[in-house]
């Protein structure tokens, strides 16, 4: 199975004032820790098994190097970053088209994914297992989609199969897919996350940081 993590670090941060990313949450910038979260992610996808019993051979020739992240932005600094880590960075030459116009950029790079996992940047408490569950959450589920949740309400990172590419790509705006997780309850597997605080975007100043 190929997942194709995709960040999406574009946004102008109209409500913040200033851009949220570069914003130090307990000394590092935000778009920095889930950065590191998901070098963490990359370095323990392989231990991830989908199957109830399988022999590491056979797992490795489905999974292993199958799991590869792509970083949508605008800023320099978080390209030159996402670089030295060996993430592949792509630009945003829209960002005013809000965060649909990321999101066809990131599937437009990664059309051979059978998965597709969408985190946002303005995150910094989500953590790398976090991240690792809603993975095999959706692996061991039956369903195309698979979101976090935390008290009855839904959030980032989320996964669609690849059979939701093509209703992905008609988003516009600054409409994620949540829209399409709503339309389709039947369908999404849902990881419940303990701390909401990990779910928590920042979107002004002072919070709670």
């Amino acid at each position: 199975m190929k997942i194709a993590v995709i960040m999406l670090a574009a946004g102008n941060s109209r409500r913040f004032g200033s851009n949220k990313l570069m914003y130090k949450v307990e000394g590092k910038p935000m778009y920095q820790r889930i950065l590191e979260q998901l070098l963490e992610v990359q370095k323990k996808a392989a231990s991830l098994c989908p199957y109830n019993s399988c022999s590491r051979k056979s797992y490795e020739e489905k999974t292993e190097a199958a799991f590869s992240v792509t970083v949508v932005t605008q800023y320099e600094e978080i390209e030159a970053a996402a670089q030295s880590l060996g993430m592949r960075v792509l630009r945003n030459p829209h960002p005013e088209e809000g965060i649909s116009s990321s999101i066809k950029i990131g599937l437009g790079a990664n059309q051979d994914a059978d998965a597709f996992l969408f985190t946002v940047s303005d995150q910094p408490w989500l953590r790398a297992e976090t991240i690792l569950g809603l993975i095999e959450c959706y692996m061991h589920s039956s369903k195309g989609i698979a979101c976090v949740s935390h008290n009855g309400k839904t959030g980032n990172p989320c996964m669609f199969s690849s059979g939701y590419f093509s209703e992905l790509l008609r988003l516009t705006g600054d409409v994620g897919g949540k829209r399409i997780i709503s339309a389709n309850p039947g369908d999404t597997a849902i990881l419940e996350v303990p701390d909401g605080r990990e779910l928590t975007d920042v979107d002004v100043r002072g919070h709670s940081i």
